[in-house]
């Protein structure tokens, strides 16, 4: 979450966002949602728990499911912090790739940008297959190396490994989440 803070103060391209808690009362969290829009666990991964909602019966089944989810043994034995909270992020339309790069330095040396061919739309958003080399025109590709660069400038980071994804439309690369 202050990762994303940090980006959307740099005026990088995030979806706008907030987050609460699933103990918080839906009808005062229904009063922020603008929809469409994408509800997803802070603490989990490989896009376990992550939903489209397009609409206030939606958004609440959604946040219900994810409950569950966060709910069961398999999670609750992580012990990991947050797993009460939730991320709500406006959703970007558009194509969708992750990046893998190397960080020295400072600088970003982009390994591989790879496409995700699925249409991942919602309402979840399972990851089958990445693409690579990408099928993006050379042009698309250097803004999505940008938008990485200047994310993890925007971050501070200097040295190791680097995951992205990001969402590419007309309005330009949108960054979904960085792991360093």
């Amino acid at each position: 979450l202050r990762q994303r803070e940090i980006l959307r103060d740099a005026v990088l391209p995030v979806p706008d966002f907030f987050s609460f808690r699933v103990s918080e009362s839906l009808e005062s969290v229904l009063l922020r949602v603008q929809f469409p829009c994408v509800i997803k666990p802070l603490r989990l991964a490989a896009s376990q728990g992550v939903i489209r909602a397009n609409n206030r019966q939606e958004f609440s089944a959604a946040v219900v499911r994810i409950r569950t989810l966060l709910e069961s043994p398999d999670i609750q034995v992580t012990h990991e912090p947050d797993l009460d909270r939730l991320l709500v992020e406006r959703y970007i339309p558009g194509a969708e790739v992750a990046v893998e790069g190397l960080l020295t330095g400072g600088n970003l040396r982009i390994l591989a940008i790879f496409d995700k061919p699925d249409a991942l739309e919602g309402p979840y958003f399972e990851e089958t297959i990445y693409v690579t080399p990408s099928r993006l025109s050379g042009e698309t590709q250097g803004r999505i190396a940008d938008c990485a660069a200047a994310t993890v400038r925007a971050l501070g980071l200097h040295h190791g490994p680097v995951h992205a994804e990001i969402r590419v439309n007309d309005q330009g690369s949108w960054v979904l989440e960085v792991s360093p």
